[in-house]
């Protein structure tokens, strides 16, 4: 009986492991601004990636046609701008999650079980999920600058 509890609990707190989050990024005009700048309704932080090399971090308020508004940075223009992303969350998050699995079996076990294969079995959920969360790539890309692409020819005598 023991067994199958354990087993339950474990495909229960696993499940959402696997669920997608959204990539999209919705906007809502703001009435109150003379530039026309939407906020947006994420609030995570992201990198900002200029034309000059430079990245900078914050997180993004509002996102207009000509200008992003970034905290800390203030107002960018977006034709200076090469990229805005989310960028992924390290492997450490996905090991304290995995881990949490195998202490929550300790938990259960109350004292009954070995103290070897609590350990055991505590690091290996933590490999686990470590290799889940690294193999995930999720770094999310808001916005990419389309490359413009020139010919020119030349002739020489």
């Amino acid at each position: 009986m023991r067994t199958i509890m354990i087993v339950t609990l474990l495909v229960a707190t696993t499940s959402g492991a696997f669920a997608q989050e959204s990539n999209e990024v919705r906007l809502k005009p703001d009435t109150t601004t003379a530039g026309g700048c939407w906020p947006v309704t994420t609030r995570d932080r992201v990198v900002v990636k200029m034309d000059g090399g430079a990245a900078l971090k914050g997180t993004l308020l509002c996102m207009g046609p000509e200008e992003v508004m970034l905290t800390g940075s203030g107002t960018l223009a977006l034709s200076k701008i090469l990229q805005i992303s989310k960028p992924r969350d390290s492997e450490l998050d996905g090991m304290l999650k995995g881990a949490a699995v195998g202490l929550l079996i300790a938990a259960l076990c109350a004292g009954e079980c070995e103290t070897e294969y609590l350990v055991r079995a505590t690091f290996g959920y933590a490999a686990i999920g470590a290799v889940i969360d690294s193999l995930q790539g999720n770094e999310k890309v808001l916005y990419r600058r389309e490359q413009k692409v020139a010919v020119g020819f030349r002739l020489r005598f």
